[in-house]
């Protein structure tokens, strides 16, 4: 009996063991922290009316997921592209009526995303109705973990932050996502972040291993220790991979100052086992073409002796020893071998080539490509990408295919193999021909990147097909004929790279089927191969871009396979520069030392998705790149900006081109041409109709497909070319047509101007953008939506005209000015113009570029733009309106091919250069007084020649002139004597260049 009682109390006890650990294993829900002071907008825990599903999107209230209580928010997309208010978005509402976020600084929510990491789209509504802009956030989710994401509340503008009803969130892509307590809240408590992960894993490797620490959690530190001990923020920084050479364990923490919090240590062992094997000497430069004598370093294994040869004999330990670099100056054959103890290396041979021809040839040179091998001049690349051409997208290209595999498996269903071809060979021999080539050129760029994929060249089995160097070769050849680099990139690679439409195959979203698949890796390495070595003595070939954006895999896992690929490439082709990218920041990319690559150019893809078309917002976002490159990495690479768009704002634009080149960066925009007629993507844009892949016929199919032509269906986007254009050839900017309007200088200080009824105008001596003056307008009644009447006049000189006639020109002319809005609110601008016979015309400028809020901007108006009866060549009257009450500043107004030109050129005088003399950096004090004296003299000599003039007496007055410009003909050499030594030599340089320009021009000829 006691048996059995005890054999029925252990089944219990058994049972209730097995429940306990069935228990431990379930997911247990987690608790929200939700600080005291925050406020509760949506807990997800009632019914009824809580959410809005835009179309495109659906909702329900699920008690699969929850963060916190019983329930969330199960909101899914339907098919993926851009959410908006209408489509793909969904709107939750708060619990009660309104909630109050005065005071708060952050939006805080908690999503589980099941696609992938993910920023998101976030807007708030008030109880009016008003929101804010529907735009992208900045944090990442994190593929099926529940993340906090938090949106400061600075972020937000133009809504009543006392009344929000509804935060609407939006996802990109199509699948499921989970949304849980939605609140407000001054402080967040801090998260212990994610313990650290190392790739590649604890393990035995043989040589060296490279190892990569991170963490999962955003804004972390990770620190680390060799040494047993437990680490802390006082141990090593993890700063990039290490490579590893003998065995060791690490210890590694990851560390969030915001909350002084600690995860738990992650602990990895490696060992690493040394082969018997020598390794062969390696060469620096590496082997191959130059356009100059080069002075070669071999290196070897501590403590081995290499000996070599140039004769071309095998080298032993009888030929000679290595000490110091060798010199060659003509082709040459360098073999070498190691030797330490009793072991013996192979033999490395390096071949180089000499060749003194001028080429265009690029090679890098530290962090600048030059041609000629990389002895020539340097070239910075300045250009666009050819998307949508061998890869289209849904969302750019004429058609409503997710990605190019659907859309040949798809036309090979309905057509046949041949018949889908011939379709997509259609498109393509339309879409981009010679012409668009002409346009490249005429933009004033140097360069095109190419994305071309698999599809085009490889079989089902890896192998070449026969027409796989077609298109390649066409137009390569094509750009050369112009003298147009080319990048060749592959957007998509065998089994896809990232998952994404533009790599031609979204059958794994957002991952793809190419990281740790060896088929498809072998099949991208053997197409590089044949791509090297089929394109290896072509000039015009700037370099090639090896992924575009692999966010299949991170870090070393991303790198191993670069560097597979980079071998690969250089067994081909030794001379071509290598693109390699980074997704997506600077500090992404290791530094090419780890893994020995030379010759290769860092490629960065620049798309700040916060608030895309405030200029405020996008110069943060290119400010943050400056650090990056040159702090936290500072590699010593070029870098090319390989894809950006600075969206609709053209001071972005104007701003983000600046620093680019101020940085000496190459770029190609994304990109030459889209669909959606005045698309801030494209250069050209149109609205060719889409073609149905799915039901349109094949007739409908070829008809559609042969009206795709830039020349066809596709306009200029002059606003945004043009200001591409202008950082294209920087020359632009001087050279092209310009024409000073007004920029109140050399004015009575009580000129008075006419003004509509509801404004005041003066000259202001204290606001100004340059020069002493500018001209003040005065806004006294802004209620009327009709800003006619809040003008301020400027009129042309007496008997003058203003032509803003621009039909003879090749580019387009633009009204600029330049505004001071001291309303708080950017706003466009009115203009309107008047010709001789008093015809009147009005438009607004362009319609995201606004006169910033309490600073200088400058604005544009697109001539051709206005309608109207109106002669443009002979403009009497420009009225300048604008529509809030306030005050306004309006300086240097002219007409200009771009919004991004210079002011048009003043011709200097003496007091030009005097003023630059005051602003130059000089020491000691006698050198700028000095300066101030021959200046003064030289000026005596041109007053007395107006005199002798003015007298008669001509013969005098020339001699008097040319006192004048021999006195700084002097001046200009004596400014360059003291250059770099008591005159900075940017100062130096430009106070020459000014008294040059005056001596060359006679520009003070009475």
């Amino acid at each position: 009996m006691r048996r059995g009682k005890l054999s029925k109390v252990s089944k219990v006890l058994s049972l209730l063991i097995i429940i306990a650990m069935f228990l431990a294993m379930m997911p247990m829900p987690k608790h929200a922290e939700i600080p005291e002071d925050a406020v509760m907008f949506q807990d997800f825990e009632g019914a009824g009316e809580i959410y809005t599903a835009a179309q495109g999107a659906t909702g329900a209230l699920t008690t699969d997921e929850a963060f916190d209580g019983s329930q969330s928010l199960k909101y899914e997309v339907e098919s993926s592209g851009d959410p908006s208010v209408s489509k793909g978005s969904i709107s939750v509402k708060s619990i009660g009526e309104v909630v109050d976020a005065t005071g708060m600084e952050y939006l805080v929510f908690y999503i589980k995303d099941t696609q992938g990491s993910n920023t998101i789209k976030v807007s708030l509504t008030d109880s009016s109705g008003k929101s804010t802009e529907f735009g992208w956030k900045a944090m990442s989710t994190k593929k099926n973990q529940w993340v906090r994401y938090e949106v400061p509340m600075s972020s937000f503008t133009g809504i009543d932050f006392f009344n929000i009803t509804d935060v609407r969130i939006g996802q990109w892509n199509e699948g499921v996502y989970y949304i849980d307590q939605v609140f407000f809240a001054k402080n967040l408590p801090p998260i212990p972040p994610d313990q650290p992960t190392a790739y590649h894993p604890s393990g035995e490797y043989d040589n060296f291993v490279v190892v990569e620490l991170r963490s999962l959690s955003n804004g972390v530190q990770i620190y680390y220790t060799t040494d047993g001990t437990t680490p802390n923020k006082e141990s090593t920084l993890y700063k990039e991979p290490l490579r590893l050479e003998s065995s060791v364990t690490i210890n590694a923490v990851a560390y969030n100052p915001k909350g002084d919090i600690y995860s738990k240590v992650s602990t990895f062992d490696y060992v690493i086992h040394q082969k018997e094997n020598l390794a062969k000497p390696k060469a620096i430069p590496a082997a191959g073409t130059y356009g100059v004598a080069q002075s070669i370093e071999l290196t070897a294994a501590d403590g081995a002796t290499i000996f070599y040869t140039i004769d071309g004999k095998e080298p032993t330990t009888s030929s000679k020893k290595y000490s110091k670099p060798v010199n060659i100056s003509k082709d040459t054959v360098i073999k070498a071998i190691a030797v330490k103890d009793q072991h013996k290396s192979e033999v490395t041979i390096n071949k180089y080539m000499i060749d003194k021809n001028s080429t265009p040839f690029l090679k890098t040179d530290g962090k600048k490509m030059r041609d000629h091998y990389g002895a020539g001049n340097e070239v910075v690349l300045r250009g666009t990408n050819a998307g949508g051409w061998l890869v289209m997208e849904g969302w750019m290209s004429p058609t409503n295919a997710p990605d190019q595999k659907t859309s040949l498996e798809t036309l090979t269903a309905r057509f046949g193999e041949k018949t889908a071809w011939e379709l997509i060979n259609l498109y393509q021999d339309n879409y981009w021909v010679e012409s668009d080539f002409d346009n490249i050129k005429e933009e004033g760029m140097n360069v095109v990147r190419l994305p071309f994929s698999y599809f085009e060249m490889l079989n089902d089995d890896g192998s070449l097909k026969p027409t796989a160097f077609d298109r390649l070769d066409w137009f390569i050849e094509e750009a050369g004929k112009r003298e147009l680099y080319v990048i060749l990139d592959m957007h998509g690679a065998p089994g896809s790279q990232n998952g994404k439409d533009h790599s031609g195959d979204t059958s794994k979203p957002d991952v793809g089927n190419l990281f740790g698949n060896k088929e498809n890796m072998d099949k991208t390495v053997f197409l590089w191969e044949k791509i090297a070595e089929r394109y290896k003595d072509k000039k015009w070939i700037a370099g090639y871009d090896l992924l575009n954006e692999p966010g299949g895999a991170l870090g070393i896992e991303q790198f191993d396979f670069y560097d597979r690929l980079y071998q690969a490439v250089r067994e081909k082709d030794q001379n071509h520069i290598i693109f390699i990218e980074a997704i997506w920041e600077p500090y992404h990319l290791p530094n090419p030392d780890l893994y020995g690559w030379e010759n290769v150019v860092y490629s960065y893809h620049f798309y700040g998705w916060d608030n895309i078309d405030s200029y405020h917002s996008q110069k943060k976002f290119v400010d943050s790149k400056i650090p990056m490159v040159n702090e936290m990495t500072n590699y010593n690479v070029p870098l090319l900006v390989g894809e950006f768009t600075l969206f609709n704002n053209l001071q972005s634009w104007d701003y983000a081109l600046s620093v680019y080149e101020e940085q000496g960066w190459s770029f190609t925009t994304w990109t030459y041409k889209v669909t959606g007629q005045g698309s801030s993507w494209g250069m050209y844009t149109g609205d060719p109709l889409k073609v149905n892949i799915q039901k349109d016929s094949e007739a409908e199919i070829r008809n559609k497909w042969s009206n795709v032509g830039t020349d066809t269906i596709f306009t200029r986007n002059d606003y945004i070319a043009d200001t591409i254009r202008n950082y294209s050839n920087p020359a632009f900017r001087s050279s092209d047509d310009r024409t000073w309007v007004a920029n109140f200088e050399d004015l009575d200080a009580g000129a008075t101007f006419e003004t509509g009824t509801r404004a005041t105008a003066s000259l202001d001596f204290e606001n100004k953008s340059a020069g002493d003056a500018s001209l003040k307008l005065v806004v006294t009644d802004g209620s009327n939506p009709d800003v006619i009447q809040q003008y301020v006049s400027i009129k042309a000189p007496d008997g003058k005209k203003i032509n803003m006639d621009d039909e003879l020109n090749t580019f387009p002319k633009y009204l600029v000015f330049d505004v001071f809005n001291s309303t708080g609110k950017e706003q466009r601008a009115t203009v309107t113009l008047i010709d001789e016979a008093g015809n009147e015309v009005t438009a607004k400028t362009h319609a995201y570029t606004k006169a910033l809020a309490n600073s200088w901007s400058k604005v544009p108006l697109l001539l051709k733009s206005i309608d109207g009866e109106i002669d443009k060549s002979a403009i009497v009257e420009i009225r300048l309106a604008m529509e809030d009450s306030g005050t306004y500043n309006f300086d240097n107004i002219f007409i200009g091919q771009s919004f991004a030109n210079h002011l048009p050129a003043q011709e200097p005088d003496i007091n030009t250069v005097k003023e630059l003399v005051e602003k130059a950096d000089i020491g000691p004090k006698g050198i700028r007084n000095s300066l101030i004296v021959q200046l003064d003299n030289a000026q005596r000599h041109f007053d007395k020649a107006k005199s002798y003039l003015e007298q008669g007496k001509e013969k005098q007055a020339k001699q008097s002139r040319e006192a004048g410009y021999k006195t700084l003909e002097g001046l200009a050499e004596w400014v360059g004597q003291h250059s770099g030594k008591h005159i900075e030599k940017e100062d130096a340089a430009q106070i020459i260049s000014m008294l040059e320009y005056i001596v060359a021009n006679e520009t003070l000829t009475p």
